[in-house]
């Protein structure tokens, strides 16, 4: 059985085809990889973090899930 590896990217918030889905929300590709290289000193982590609680709370929007 195929996935449907697509949809509105939790991190970037852009409509993408290939990614993971993750509880209910999707991150993409691109955005994985970027967390994936981002070190927890980076600037860059807080946001990644901040935007990835979005798929642990119960107020998730449902434009997120697939």
């Amino acid at each position: 059985m195929e996935e449907n590896r697509f949809g509105l990217c939790m991190i970037c918030e852009q409509q993408r085809v290939g990614g993971i889905h993750i509880v209910t929300a999707f991150i993409c590709d691109e955005c994985s990889k970027e967390i994936v290289k981002t070190s927890v000193s980076d600037q860059k982590y807080p946001f990644f973090v901040n935007q990835m609680k979005k798929a642990f709370y119960m107020g998730n929007s449902r434009q997120y899930m697939n």
